[in-house]
């Protein structure tokens, strides 16, 4: 049994883990949620890439288990998928998909680095934003930096670890880096960026950073390879149809 419609939305928020299984209207029909909380590590509040998955999974299996409950059949399937989270946050991986180092969240804003980007690139740039966090692992010299392949917030690497798409809303990609009028990465300010980095990152900003989507676009789906993250019960199906990951405060 499917929902007609029905949406299957993964929320990460600061205090909050939840998932909702949204009707074609988007009225919550079953819904399982747990606290959690970022720990200080290294000094830093954060969370782990062990705290998310093993949340995920326990909150999939509860709701689930609901599902039968109610529909008295396994839930093997939605209309479509979303994962929402905070806004902002810094994650950078290397290829081999390792956290370089301890998540950033956007209550851990990075405001001097922010501003001297803005001051020489001419235009805003968010201190939540990961580029704000790039420039000021660059102005520290941080070891990490030869080794940055893919940088992204917290919902950009839900949803690429599920769908293996590197994507964001346009709103979430514009807390990145500014956007120009068509919805894509500034192409002058990205020259500007590189510029100012000078070889001290493996490859030109854009090609480090998820690619702005509308709102609504095709944005990859559900991976074979990814389903033991979300339900190692296998009773889910894979190749569900996904939106582009969504930031909110």
């Amino acid at each position: 049994m499917v929902l007609e419609g029905s949406t299957l939305e993964i929320s990460l928020r600061r205090q909050e883990l939840r998932l909702d299984l949204l009707d074609k209207k988007g009225k919550s029909v079953l819904s399982s949620a747990a606290a959690w909380e970022p720990h200080l590590i290294d000094g830093v509040e954060s969370y782990t890439l062990l705290m998310i998955w093993p949340g995920i999974r326990a909150l999939f299996r509860d709701l689930a288990e609901a599902w039968r409950r109610e529909f008295g059949s396994a839930l093997e399937e939605v209309s479509r998928m979303a994962v929402r989270g905070m806004k902002g946050g810094y994650m950078p991986f290397d290829p081999r998909l390792t956290l370089l180092t301890t998540y950033r969240g956007a209550w851990d804003p990075a405001p001097e680095a922010a501003r001297e980007l803005s001051d020489a690139l001419g235009t805003e740039v968010d201190p939540r934003g990961g580029v704000a966090h790039l420039w000021q692992a660059l102005r520290s010299g941080e070891a990490y930096l030869p080794y940055v392949d893919f940088v992204t917030s917290l919902p950009g690497y839900v949803h690429w670890r599920l769908t293996g798409r590197r994507v964001l809303d346009r709103a979430g990609a514009g807390v990145l880096f500014p956007l120009d009028g068509e919805g894509r990465y500034d192409a002058r300010l990205l020259k500007k960026f590189d510029e100012l980095a000078a070889g001290r990152l493996p490859k030109p900003l854009r090609e480090l950073l998820p690619e702005p989507l509308a709102p609504g676009a095709e944005a990859g789906s559900l991976q074979r390879e990814a389903l033991r993250m979300l339900d190692p019960s296998g009773d889910f199906r894979d190749g569900i149809p996904f939106l582009p990951p969504a930031e909110e405060e």
